[in-house]
């Protein structure tokens, strides 16, 4: 198995070092990590797929303006992960599997991404972002 360690988004929110612990300026520096997994008989294996492609070039079609304007997003295309797949020589749909750890748009935002791909996902997630309420539930789940 060999795994590649990708930078799935960038986000820099304010708060410096009380966000990420080692900032010095007013902004955190935040990277979302995703894994590609290639395994010798699942294919490849996506854990989390960061911000999707829609989220990169049509700022607005998902993700809400609060949302936006809290994490301070760096919009590149070059950093989503169907991207990476791409430059380290696979296809979208070479990917398999998508293991997802929660459903946040910025582990979960790429999934469209990646169609025929499984997913894989604990149900009390599932579950927790079907009964999301109240201003920040609303804004923070795919």
């Amino acid at each position: 198995m060999h795994i590649h360690h990708l930078d799935c988004g960038c986000m820099c929110p304010l708060g410096g070092a009380l966000y990420d612990g080692f900032s010095t300026g007013l902004r955190a520096h935040l990277v979302c990590h995703c894994l590609l997994l290639e395994t010798a008989h699942d294919g490849l294996v996506l854990v989390d797929t960061g911000f999707g492609l829609r989220d990169m070039r049509q700022r607005g079609a998902r993700l809400s303006a609060f949302f936006r304007r809290l994490n301070n997003i760096r919009y590149d295309t070059s950093l989503t992960a169907v991207a990476q797949v791409r430059r380290l020589g696979y296809q979208p749909d070479d990917v398999r599997h998508i293991v997802l750890t929660h459903l946040d748009f910025d582990h979960a935002g790429g999934l469209e991404d990646f169609p025929r791909a499984t997913v894989h996902l604990m149900e009390r997630e599932l579950k927790s972002a079907e009964a999301s309420t109240g201003f920040f539930g609303r804004r923070r789940f795919v």
